[in-house]
């Protein structure tokens, strides 16, 4: 009998301390606080509190026409009445939700697949967009002109990102614009754990873009300095898929 009672109880909400102050009460019938809270073996102060949130869920009541209040426990009859109308409930929550499911399914396609776009301006802007990519821990992938980015960033700041990313393990395949600063470029790549291919014929672009995880970064460099992180797989892989295609033919 106490374990369907102790059942009844957490299905309304009842913790442990609700339970022992029920069954004390149920057993004692009309008591003190003081009497309940001897046979519950609960403490004073705690009592006080759970006699409060029984009286609120409605599984005790309050006589207040005597010398002294004493509790009562709610009649067994009205905690099944209290679980029927939960059931209840449930059951039209779950009806409810079965009927609206096929919109919350587009709603969260639709979230999960949107991209997320941040955008950030300024040279402090564009090395917190390297933060992000080194954050990763993933294979780079770069379009670079050298060119352009040494008129944005010094020769410091270029050296401090490829240390950052040595340091971290994080291998970097680049396609570079060809011109004098690829080919330095090109010289090191032995000691900077790095690839770089030089695109050939007229290819021409200012803006560098990095692809990382499910992330490409486009730094646009030239008269306006900003830089936006787009955070989308299916962007990520088809931007992945055109660099390999451009890698293998380089």
């Amino acid at each position: 009998m106490d374990r369907v009672l102790v059942n009844c109880l957490l299905q309304l909400g009842c913790n442990e301390k609700h339970i022992k102050f029920y069954i004390a009460n149920l057993e004692l019938g009309a008591a003190t606080l003081v009497e309940i809270t001897k046979k519950a073996r609960l403490q004073r102060s705690t009592a006080y509190i759970v006699a409060a949130e029984m009286a609120t869920k409605g599984l005790v009541n309050e006589n207040h026409k005597t010398y002294k209040k004493l509790f009562t426990a709610a009649e067994p009859d009205f905690l099944l009445q209290k679980i029927e109308a939960r059931q209840r409930q449930i059951s039209r929550n779950t009806m409810a939700l079965k009927e609206a499911l096929p919109e919350l399914r587009a709603a969260h396609r639709t979230t999960t697949t949107r991209p997320r776009v941040r955008t950030f301006e300024g040279r402090e802007g564009l090395v917190a967009v390297w933060k992000d990519i080194l954050s990763e821990q993933q294979e780079i992938l770069l379009w670079t002109n050298q060119e352009t980015e040494g008129q944005v960033f010094g020769r410091g700041t270029h050296e401090q990102f490829i240390t950052e990313r040595v340091a971290k393990g994080i291998l970097i395949r680049v396609l570079a614009v060809k011109n004098k600063e690829a080919g330095v470029l090109l010289m090191h790549d032995n000691t900077s754990l790095r690839q770089t291919k030089l695109l050939s014929g007229d290819a021409y672009f200012s803006s560098e873009t990095y692809i990382y995880g499910n992330k490409v970064a486009i730094l646009d460099i030239g008269k306006n300095i900003f830089g936006v992180i787009t955070e989308n797989e299916q962007i990520a892989n088809s931007q992945r898929a055109i660099f390999e295609l451009v890698w293998s033919q380089s």
